[in-house]
């Protein structure tokens, strides 16, 4: 009973605070903001790294701050001079910080069922959802742990050094997946990398962000995170129940060197035990079909271009229509491909064949006659500064003949809310009236489509929490104003 109600009057508190309600609200519009415009590319890279991963280890020197708030403003010592016990308030205070967790969580629900609803849940959002739990569990032990620690008249010191051990264990996630991609997961530095609860939960959970390997074995690690954790919270309340004062410190000698030590061992411990054995290929994070051939060094022969318009002044990209707003998801789209013969305009071109095709869900459709009767309506156009294509021989085309095919677009099967590539191939034989010899050409691009509707979609599902909080806050300025 006595932490029930302490919890209570701390939530009470905390929603009291002048600027709780905005501050959560502008937390949340940050997030949403984020979660728009990442939809415009790969929502799940994009945000869910950020979301999912950066944003909870912020916890950490925001537990600093709450616990070491109450010392800093003297209210402990109020409420250890009442009848109140140490470890009911520690305990009520722990329950504030892991609800005010929960409820982050619960925030990023909204936008992950719009994603999921489009998609699915591929095995990297699945392990979001169980990375970000234990990254927050992790977070709040440390800052607990930086908070009691510091028993001064102000919030700077804790707040700093929580801020300061977040960017480490941040650092520490790219800086793993480098050595790990590199082939230097079991070296030193890679073994340092562990020191990141972060990295220790990933590895445990068995997936990765950018390398291709992950531990073939995760029990030293699973045990190692949770030593970390209970270890860091058993060592913080030890402290502030056994080693501090109403006021000042009042641990003894050896008391202070068990704490250090103990705090040394913490940080070391993953480091020295966790698993280092990456020798198994790591799954595929997400549903996204290979892309081969797509991206070269001199380009595609091919552009898109909307129906009876020129060839752009910047042609060509191996995204065909990098220019223009990406497609929507299973609707139809219309648009001139054309096709940039290596042949010059003094040769005389027959027996024009082309064939187009879409790869992985990409649906393409060609005007029949187009194809029929391409080398009766073939152009012409003069390339500049050796952009043209190259011919059998290497040379750049100055004037070549250009074929435009009327296409009709209609991705399907998305992987993501944006940035999905579909792979287009284009395969062209034909001859030459000065060669007996048939002529093959080919050419591959790719366009980009995302899922029409779903940034209006994640703008709206990202906006009921904050207006939420918003009332909230206006509510209670029009009460104490």
């Amino acid at each position: 009973m006595p932490i029930a109600t302490l919890y209570i009057e701390e939530i009470k508190a905390i929603m009291r605070g002048r600027f709780a309600w905005l501050g959560a609200a502008v937390v949340l519009l940050a997030l949403g903001g984020l979660a728009t415009a990442a939809t415009q590319d790969t929502w799940l890279d994009g945000y869910g790294i950020m979301a999912y991963g950066l944003v909870p280890l912020a916890f950490l020197p925001m537990a600093a701050a709450m616990i070491a708030g109450p010392r800093a403003n003297r209210f402990v010592e109020q409420v250890f001079t009442s009848p109140v016990e140490r470890r009911d308030w520690l305990a009520a205070r722990l329950l504030v910080l892991v609800s005010v967790a929960a409820c982050y969580y619960l925030a990023l629900m909204p936008m992950m069922m719009v994603y999921t609803a489009h998609v699915g849940v591929p095995l990297l959002l699945h392990r979001f959802l169980l990375w970000t739990p234990g990254i927050l569990a992790a977070s709040i032990c440390a800052g607990v742990l930086i908070g009691v620690l510091f028993i001064g008249r102000s919030i700077a010191a804790p707040a700093a050094t929580g801020m300061g051990v977040l960017l480490v264990y941040a650092a520490l996630i790219p800086l793993q997946e480098l050595l790990v991609a590199q082939g230097n997961g079991a070296a030193r530095s890679g073994h340092i990398a562990l020191a990141s609860p972060a990295v220790l939960l990933k590895n445990a959970l068995g997936f990765t962000l950018v390398a291709a390997s992950i531990p073939s074995s995760t029990t030293a690690t699973w045990g190692s995170l949770v030593v970390f954790t209970i270890g860091t919270l058993a060592l913080a309340a030890w402290v502030f129940l056994r080693a501090q004062g109403v006021e000042t410190w009042e641990a003894s000698a050896r008391q202070r060197m068990t704490i250090a030590l103990a705090i040394a061992a913490l940080a070391a411990f993953p480091a020295l035990f966790a698993d280092t054995n990456y020798d198994s290929a790591a799954p595929r994070p997400t549903n996204a079909p290979p892309a081969r051939g797509v991206f070269s060094r001199n380009g595609p022969n091919l552009a898109l271009v909307r129906p009876g318009a020129p060839i752009p002044f910047r042609c060509c990209s191996p995204i065909l229509n990098r220019e223009e707003w990406q497609y929507g998801t299973d609707q139809q789209t219309e648009r001139d491909l054309l096709l940039l013969l290596p042949v010059e305009t003094t040769a005389h071109i027959s027996n024009l064949h082309i064939h187009v095709a879409g790869e992985n869900g990409l649906e393409v459709t060609a005007e029949p006659q187009a194809l029929a009767e391409a080398e009766r309506h073939l152009e012409t156009h003069t390339y500049l500064n050796d952009s043209g294509p190259a011919d059998a021989s290497g040379h750049r085309v100055v004037d070549g003949f250009v074929v435009r095919i009327p296409v009709r677009l209609d991705p399907r099967k998305p992987w993501d809310l944006g940035g999905n590539r579909y792979p287009l191939a284009v395969t062209a034989t034909y001859d030459l009236a000065e060669d007996t010899q048939p002529y093959t050409f080919s050419s591959r691009g790719a366009i980009d489509a995302g899922v029409a509707g779903a940034a209006g979609e994640m703008a709206l599902a990202a906006s009921i929490l904050p207006l939420i909080c918003l009332g909230a806050a206006f509510r209670r300025w029009r009460r104490t104003r």
